[in-house]
This record gives structure tokens, C-alpha cells and sequence, in this order.
């Protein structure tokens, strides 16, 4: 009986896989950013506009740091709240990309450093409500040590809106939200055979 429990604890190990786990994380840091004005770290509202007639951009950054090293991301989704608008449903096109440099939203003015050779999603922002960005690609590079854990900015780049306003961590209501999907690496990446090996020689 004694070999036999073992056994079934053994074969258990070897093929335990995780569960999917989920979280919900509200930003670490978020400005946004009109060069030559602000800084805007502390304000309620994040604002951006079509960058090529104004250059104002949306700096988001969430820390990872509860999830384990070695997750598989199966989705994270980027979701922040348009309250308002120079029209109330003018369509602006938004892209985000990889902020490739560090800041602090307390002292941020100019247009950040980033990755503009990719962008991880592109969308319409046009009438009031939530919207989401997928960042699983992103988030999984992070996680990886691909690159390192800027965070990102997303701005218009076309369209017939101007600046769209929305709501940022400050806000008492409809904060930016990063909701991520992962699985955590399995109980065998964490099993040496040492331990498998001590377990039959109890």
C-alpha cells in the first residue's frame, strides 16, 4: 500500500499541469503627455489626439510582478474608458505601441521613447465607453525577458476625431484595467528527479 500511494504521487507529479489563472491589475503608473505642457501625472483625465497635428500621447505601465516567471499569457486585454471627446462619436484610429525607455508619470513632458516599428493592436475609438487593446503578445514578451517592462503608449494616427479623453488610475470610477489570462509553469518545472528520487526512499 505503502509503494502504491507512492507510485500514484509520483505519476500525479509527472503529469500535473497548472490551471488557467486570472487577474485584473489597475496601472502601476499612467500619464499622458502634450510636449512642451504638464506634466499630467497627477490628473484624472488621460488625453490623446491624432500625434501628427498634436503630439499628445497615452503612457500606461502595470506591474507584473504577481505573475510567475515562466507563465504562458494566453490573453491580456488593455481596457481604458473614453468619458469624452471633440465630438461625441467622431472616429479616431489609435495604435500602442512599446515604450522602450523609463519614466516617472510626476515628471513626464516629452514624447516618450517607444517602439514605432510595431504596433501590438490598432483600434476606432468613436462614441463613449470602454475599449480595449490586446496586449498578449506584449505582456508575454515581458514576462519572457524579452524586453524589458516599460510599459506601453498608444496615440491617434488618423481619423476625423480630435482629442479623446479618458479616464486614468487617478479617476474615482472606470480606471484602466489590464486583464490577463495565464497559466503558471507546471508543478513538474518545479519537481527535480532529486526530490522524486527521495520521495520512493522514504
Amino acid at each position: 500500500m505503502k509503494y502504491l500511494f507512492k507510485t500514484v504521487l509520483i505519476i500525479s507529479i509527472l503529469s500535473a499541469s497548472a490551471a488557467a489563472e486570472t487577474c485584473s491589475l489597475i496601472p502601476a503608473a499612467d500619464t499622458w503627455i502634450w510636449s512642451g505642457t504638464g506634466p499630467w501625472g497627477s490628473s484624472w483625465t488621460l488625453r490623446t489626439n491624432i500625434v501628427s497635428l498634436f503630439d499628445q500621447e497615452i503612457v500606461i505601465r502595470f506591474n507584473l510582478s504577481s505573475i510567475p516567471s515562466g507563465s504562458t499569457i494566453n490573453s491580456a486585454d488593455l481596457f481604458v474608458n473614453r468619458y469624452d471627446g471633440s465630438s461625441q462619436c467622431d472616429s479616431m484610429v489609435c495604435e500602442i505601441y512599446r515604450v522602450t525607455e523609463d519614466w516617472e508619470e510626476a515628471t513626464l513632458v516629452d514624447s516618450i521613447a517607444h517602439d514605432s516599428s510595431y504596433h501590438y493592436d490598432q483600434i476606432a475609438i468613436t462614441c463613449n465607453g470602454w475599449y480595449s487593446m490586446n496586449l498578449t503578445g506584449l505582456v508575454q514578451e515581458w514576462i519572457d525577458g524579452t524586453y524589458i517592462n516599460y510599459g506601453a503608449v498608444f496615440y491617434g494616427i488618423a481619423g476625423t476625431g480630435s482629442y479623446q479623453y479618458f479616464r486614468s488610475r487617478e479617476s474615482s470610477s472606470d480606471k484602466p484595467h489590464l486583464d490577463i489570462n495565464y497559466t503558471p509553469p507546471s508543478m513538474l518545472e518545479h519537481t527535480t528527479f532529486a526530490s522524486i528520487k527521495a520521495t520512493f526512499t522514504m
